[in-house]
């Protein structure tokens, strides 16, 4: 066996921020489309007996008497089946790298994902859409192996910028990916109405993108990422990855509580992000290319936060720095919930109310993540950081589960988004009572 090549960490973490980036582009690509997706799916197979067919039936029998209601819900059920077998699967993908190596695994996962993307391309029936999110969910263990490649080339001063490299990148992956998938939509190749399973569908454009980037993924890494776990370590190597359920078992009481107040907040920024797309449907009609310029827009407010959240820092310290943002996200969530939907009729005025609060809640959360993760680090010991950070990113992970379905069915159960941005506006009243109590890093007791 040739001994694993060495790069400069510098080198290996931009190799790792790509392979992150590329990934969460391809994933996203397909989040602007969900609501024109569904209503393709639902107005071809809805009253036939095939899977939509059936869900369809389920929906009408619990109260869904309008296409758009149900494509909330199924919207919504997509988004958790995704989130949840990632979130059971990652750990497992985490573990196996431990055992066999970052690059091996990495290129596994990859390889399935570019495939599960190139069966989209030919998805004609929803059972093959709904079959991608099943493989792409239970192949969704790059972040952690990344992060897991991260931490092997960074000592335990250095964990918190490796752990940030992935979160920059995630962030990154999410305005850019709706972007691409949004004004790829307005692109189609040539397709006839699907007498079977396999075919080329209105949204195969965007499908044969996220392929390419996977695809692209997986020889960026067998052609350039190395190995970052040599066979010797791996003996040394946890198998069982930080979680969520793990938090009980921490020692610093301060990261308990930041790391569950961070799972309230995303929990409430989760359940928006999943129902946004369907809220511009129903107040402006909008289209996937619209919705493109409107996580664009995000994307740059939460950018400019996350910016201006060094100078603040230095002014007011971490944990006022995510107070702030929690006010901020409270007020915002309560200024989307009271848009009336008639007052789409207004035109202008009503889209500029509109941007203005959801502006503010990727504001506020470009103020938050940082933040959270900083807190998180300055709480832990030096040996701990890596652990805590990652049982940070599994409660993220849980809230992915949990907020997309519990807003898909307050959308569908009450026919609007009021329920929806009030609960998320409510979620964060504990949030803030949770950071207010927080001790300052710099003031906090050393059993804190």
């Amino acid at each position: 066996m040739s001994a694993p090549v060495v790069l400069p960490q510098r080198r290996i973490l931009g190799l790792i921020f790509l392979t992150v980036f590329m990934d969460i582009v391809g994933f996203s690509i397909i989040i602007p489309l969900f609501p024109h997706l569904l209503d393709h799916y639902i107005r071809a197979e809805g009253s036939s007996g095939t899977l939509i067919g059936s869900m369809n039936a389920a929906a009408e029998w619990m109260g869904g008497d309008t296409v758009f209601k149900k494509t909330v819900l199924f919207g919504g059920l997509l988004s958790t089946l995704y989130s949840l077998l990632q979130f059971v699967f990652s750990p497992i993908w985490g573990a196996w790298s431990d055992r066999i190596g970052r690059r091996r695994i990495l290129t596994i996962t990859l390889a399935g994902n570019a495939l599960s993307y190139l069966l989209w391309v030919f998805a004609a029936q929803f059972w093959v859409v709904v079959a991608t999110r099943l493989v792409s969910g239970m192949l969704a263990g790059n972040i952690a192996v990344a992060s897991a490649a991260a931490a092997d080339v960074t000592d335990e001063k250095e964990r918190t910028k490796g752990m940030a490299v992935v979160g920059v990148a995630i962030g990154l992956g999410f305005v850019f990916g709706p972007v691409i998938g949004g004004l790829a939509a307005g692109f189609q190749f040539a397709h006839s109405a699907a007498t079977g399973s396999f075919g080329l569908n209105p949204f195969s454009v965007p499908a044969v993108i996220a392929a390419s980037l996977a695809f692209l993924n997986y020889l960026l890494v067998v052609r350039f990422f190395p190995e970052t776990l040599p066979p010797q370590r791996r003996a040394l190597a946890d198998a069982r990855r930080p979680s969520v359920f793990d938090l009980a078992q921490v020692r610093s009481s301060a990261v308990r509580r930041t790391s569950f107040a961070n799972l309230v907040y995303q929990i409430a920024f989760t359940g928006m992000e999943n129902t946004i797309v369907f809220l511009t449907l129903a107040l402006f009609a909008y289209s996937p290319r619209d919705n493109a310029w409107l996580f664009l827009f995000n994307g740059a407010c939460m950018i400019f936060a996350q910016g201006l959240a060094r100078q603040l820092v230095k002014r007011l310290g971490q944990r006022k720095v995510v107070m702030l943002g929690m006010l901020i996200a409270a007020g915002a969530f309560l200024w989307v919930a009271l848009i009336p939907p008639a007052l789409a009729a207004d035109g202008d005025g009503a889209k500029t109310s509109f941007y203005l609060g959801l502006g503010l809640i990727s504001f506020a959360t470009g103020l938050i993540l940082p933040s959270v993760s900083a807190l998180v680090s300055l709480y832990s010991d030096a040996s701990e950081q890596g652990r805590n950070l990652g049982i940070l990113r599994s409660a993220g992970s849980l809230a992915r589960v949990v907020g997309p379905v519990t807003a898909a069915l307050l959308y569908f159960h009450f026919g609007s988004h009021f329920w929806v941005y009030l609960g998320g506006a409510l979620l964060m009243l504990p949030a803030i009572w949770i950071v207010r109590g927080l001790p300052d890093p710099d003031l906090r007791r050393a059993d804190a």
